[in-house]
């Protein structure tokens, strides 16, 4: 991912280079953007879970993959540098939740259900028009959010609450409304996330009274997804 928003920060200085831009065009005339989108977006993720009994020996040791979609809203807010680059940050206040998950099904401790709520998921990006189409834009940035993660086990124990971070890389088009500051966009965007781990606090090997409850792991990686983005926006100080 980083060699490829390398790429087309080369590539875009390189062109704006050839259209020979003077300095107080590219970096004057501040402006500032406010949008809310409506965002659809499918997402996939593998994960590991171990399950040891109080002894420390692997009882249970799963991999699964899989896929979800979820809707959801967003509000950004862009600085316009000029008329190519604009510096953003978007939070997204609902949640996005995965379905939920059973495991140890007819299991004398209880079955476990687990899901997840990506929660508070922000992003920082560099915005870069490009020339030659009108409207058209690139977007690279990094992602962070805070996995909630919702459980009822079996055996009463709870899997730690932890933090993640990765990048998006986007494409979209921006449409103004004749000569006003409201606009429309659409984008469709890439967002990779770095691999997490938890477990529910137990160490391994550690007699419990929690129904013999041992060490309990997941391991979740390869975590992706794809965004389909309709906003509404109004831009501060349009030339």
């Amino acid at each position: 991912m980083n060699k490829i928003i390398i790429g087309l920060s080369v590539l875009f200085m390189s062109t704006i280079s050839a259209k020979a831009v003077e300095v107080p065009e590219f970096f004057g005339n501040l402006s500032l953007t406010a949008g809310l989108a409506a965002n659809q977006s499918v997402f996939g993720a593998s994960a590991r879970e171990t399950n040891d009994d109080h002894s420390g020996n692997t009882v249970s040791d799963k991999k699964e993959s899989g896929v979800f979609t979820d809707g959801y809203q967003s509000q950004f807010i862009e600085l316009g540098i000029g008329q190519w680059v604009s510096l953003g940050y978007e939070h997204t206040p609902d949640s996005i939740s995965t379905p939920t998950n059973t495991s140890r099904h007819g299991s004398a401790a209880g079955e476990n259900n687990v899901s997840v709520d990506f929660n508070d998921v922000n992003t920082m990006y560099v915005k870069l028009n490009l020339p030659y189409v009108t409207g058209l834009y690139v977007k690279a940035g990094t992602v962070e959010t805070d996995l909630d993660i919702k459980e009822v086990m079996g055996s009463g124990s709870t899997y730690r609450n932890v933090s993640t971070e990765g990048t998006m890389l986007g494409l979209g088009y921006q449409r103004y409304i004749k000569d006003t500051g409201f606009g429309m966009r659409f984008e469709a965007s890439y967002m990779e996330l770095d691999p997490v781990t938890t477990d529910n606090g137990i160490a391994k090997g550690t007699i419990t009274t929690l129904n013999a409850q041992g060490h309990n792991k997941v391991a979740a990686s390869n975590m992706e997804g794809l965004t389909g983005k309709i906003a509404v926006t109004y831009t501060f100080g349009r030339n």
